[in-house]
């Protein structure tokens, strides 16, 4: 009878440590992790970079998610290019300024959705997608209230999957090209000093120019002014 009272102890204490270890597992794996989602090549600099450099010196899993293939650009006829060249060409760029922000490349995921043509069916799938893979993760993207329609789009379908439970935490960043609406709070990531080379380094990976190698500088061509201002003011500021 002994042995059986300790038989039944043992397998008792046994499902105990196995359901603590199933819910300890499921409630914080992925917790570290930060899904962005980037409407173009260039967004994640100018808009998110300081957010991004911030996350990897915390330690964060970045997961940059790169919405659509950024063919729309006017700077392609400029450059006499193919569609396809143009896009490897951004693509190019991007994971420079990725790498300089410290981002493993392996954890850059593109959709190729059609530039200028951003659906927020088209997101809310992807965001569901990446809630699944990353249950706990925060999720980061544009404001619904950018006046560029793939940007909002993708604030848009952010926000309603916040609303209906799919993810727990959403921010919503603001960008250079619109002032927010004063009814909302803004917050800032954080920012040192320190940050400033590595922000600069992703910056000035969309101004080279070496058409032997692909690069034709289509960041600093396209939106000059915007990646002037980061340089000048480096912030990533978002609302709730």
């Amino acid at each position: 009878m002994k042995k059986i009272y300790v038989l039944i102890s043992f397998i008792l204490i046994f499902l105990f440590g196995y359901l603590f270890y199933e819910h300890y597992v499921n409630n914080t794996e992925h917790e570290n992790y930060v899904v962005y989602y980037i409407p173009h090549q260039d967004d994640e600099v100018i808009t998110f970079g300081v957010s991004i450099y911030s996350d990897i010196k915390e330690g964060k899993s970045v997961q940059i998610v790169l919405l659509t293939d950024g063919s729309a650009s006017k700077v392609r006829e400029k450059l006499g290019l193919t569609i396809d060249e143009f896009v490897n060409a951004r693509n190019r760029e991007m994971e420079l300024a990725l790498t300089a922000l410290g981002v493993d490349l392996g954890n850059l995921h593109r959709q190729n959705f059609k530039d200028g043509e951003l659906t927020v069916k088209q997101v809310e799938n992807v965001i569901k997608e990446f809630a699944k893979k990353f249950p706990n993760a925060e999720h980061k993207t544009f404001s619904y209230y950018d006046p560029h329609h793939d940007h909002s789009n993708a604030g848009q379908a952010l926000r309603n999957m916040l609303e209906a439970g799919i993810i727990k935490n959403a921010s919503f960043y603001i960008g250079p090209n619109f002032m927010p609406p004063d009814h909302i709070e803004v917050f800032m990531d954080n920012y040192e000093e320190t940050f400033y080379p590595f922000i600069l380094a992703a910056s000035r990976s969309y101004n080279i120019l070496d058409e032997s190698k692909g690069f034709y500088g289509i960041g600093w061509k396209s939106v000059p002014q915007y990646f002037e201002f980061l340089e000048e003011n480096p912030r990533s500021i978002y609302h709730k």
